[in-house]
């Protein structure tokens, strides 16, 4: 192990809620690792959610990767060793960013990916964001590695993104978003899914492994210990 933490650069802010927690986590394992007063060396790019917000309602997913790419550029120059994008979502630009820059991309969905093939499962249910269960890039991505995701159908599908956009961005857990979840993802299970993919950074907020009884991938806390790996390994 190092005794020194290498540097991350961070692409947060999509949104704050669930970014600073990665921040948090990361220093955090950083300590318990090296102790003393060691934290994590992180150089971080947040951005205003409304912003990002307004853009993928507008479809713009290549203005997104053009502003990604560049800022993961000035995340390199300003001496990051590998870059994060702090969302699942946002990982439709991940292609973009990964071009741009040449350092590595440390990539949520391979680290969840990593988690449920370890598991031994292949059949998984997806819950996040309504760009995340519609677009093809992330059953995509998950399929080269051979794990087949399943979504919810309408309307449940919307009403779990407007559970997200509309509260869980904001901060607010609202009464009842917990048996709302569990409504969505329990038809899943039914249909054969083995596990559930928390493919939203935000809900954790609401839903955690000890609400479920089959196995739960938290793409956040399973991105956060490919993180820690990275900057601590001697050899990551």
């Amino acid at each position: 192990m190092r005794t020194t933490p290498r540097r991350l650069g961070l692409l947060g802010g999509i949104t704050w809620h669930s970014s600073i927690e990665m921040e948090r986590e990361i220093n955090e394992g950083v300590n318990a690792a090296l102790g003393g007063s060691n934290s994590g060396d992180l150089v971080v790019r947040s951005y205003n959610f409304q912003h990002i917000a307004e853009l993928q309602a507008a479809g713009d997913w290549g203005g997104l990767g053009s502003e990604f790419a560049a800022d993961a550029v000035a995340l390199q120059n300003a001496g990051a060793e590998a870059i994060m994008i702090c969302a699942n979502t946002m990982h439709k630009v991940a292609p973009a960013v990964e071009a741009a820059i040449d350092v590595p991309l440390i990539h949520m969905l391979d680290a969840t990916a990593d988690a449920v093939l370890a598991a031994g499962l292949d059949t998984v249910a997806l819950l996040g964001t309504g760009y995340t269960m519609r677009d093809p890039f992330y059953r995509d991505h998950m399929a080269t590695r051979g794990i087949t995701t399943i979504a919810p159908p309408e309307p449940a599908l919307s009403e779990l993104h407007e559970l997200i956009y509309g509260s869980l961005a904001k901060g607010v857990v609202p009464v009842g978003a917990r048996g709302q979840v569990l409504a969505i993802l329990n038809p899943l299970l039914a249909q054969g899914a083995q596990g559930m993919i928390s493919g939203c950074t935000e809900i954790p907020m609401v839903v955690t492994q000890a609400d479920i009884e089959v196995p739960y991938f938290d793409s956040a806390g399973l991105f956060v210990d490919a993180a820690l790996k990275f900057c601590l390994d001697d050899q990551p």
